[in-house]
């Protein structure tokens, strides 16, 4: 007796799920063009066109990676905070536009918890609505970076919260207008000493991304207990004297 042949990811095609795995791990994780990948399969003995390939990818991606791709952004929009980001990125050939063209890739993500998600969404420009529409009818903390937009989004459920990175930027310009440290220092400048407690926080972050495997994966400890330790860590960086909640 033979058990029943399973139904493969697409019809009509030899290409086995392990096969199709691992071109999108080469292509899309690994950055390698498809050219390439013909290469390497050619050097294993296979003779797959770059083309099979390219069309393989988009029926993936029509079949079941727009379901994977939707459920994501479902499981994030759930999330009371969510952090935001886009990068410039070239597409060669792409239908009535100039290569040297930019476009850009969108980041949404979740905050460090149990259930990391990132969801990345191509579009040709950086215009308000992608962030608007995204978010439509959420309401949580966001985190960006200081374009203008994402703190202009029409929602008053959304809360803003600035990057430390990109708000350590303007603080440490202050200071290298001002002479530097040491000139910025003898006139008690707010904007060293804003620098410097964003370093602290930084130094405190950087010790506990060491530990996160070791102290959620070996000792089993939860994301709330976890964090818990990191904010009684910051909580002195960050307070000041008279601040409401390091009042206890």
């Amino acid at each position: 007796m033979r058990a029943p042949q399973p139904e493969p990811p697409i019809p009509g095609s030899f290409a086995t799920p392990s096969l199709l795995a691992w071109i999108v791990n080469g292509k899309y994780v690994m950055s390698l063009p498809l050219y390439r990948i013909e290469t390497d399969l050619k050097a294993f003995g296979a003779t797959i066109s770059r083309q099979d390939m390219a069309n393989w990818m988009i029926n993936v991606h029509a079949r079941w990676l727009a379901k994977v791709h939707e459920r994501m952004k479902v499981e994030l929009l759930s999330h009371v905070r969510i952090h935001a980001d886009e990068t410039t990125v070239q597409v060669l050939k792409e239908p009535n536009r100039e290569a040297k063209k930019k476009s850009r890739m969108w980041l949404f993500c979740s905050a460090r918890c149990n259930v990391p998600v990132y969801v990345f969404e191509y579009h040709e420009t950086r215009r308000k609505g992608v962030a608007q529409e995204f978010l439509a009818g959420w309401s949580g903390t966001l985190t960006a970076n200081g374009y203008k937009p994402y703190f202009n989004l029409g929602n008053p459920n959304i809360a803003n919260t600035a990057c430390l990175v990109h708000v350590r930027r303007y603080f440490a310009q202050i200071v290298k207008i001002a002479g530097g440290d040491a000139k910025a220092a003898s006139a008690a400048s707010v904007a060293l000493e804003a620098r410097r407690r964003i370093d602290a926080m930084f130094k405190v972050d950087s010790k506990f991304d060491d530990m996160v495997f070791l102290v959620k994966s070996v000792f089993r400890v939860s994301s709330l207990i976890f964090f818990g330790f990191r904010h009684e860590e910051c909580r002195p960086v960050v307070c000041f004297t008279g601040c409401p909640s390091c009042r206890t």
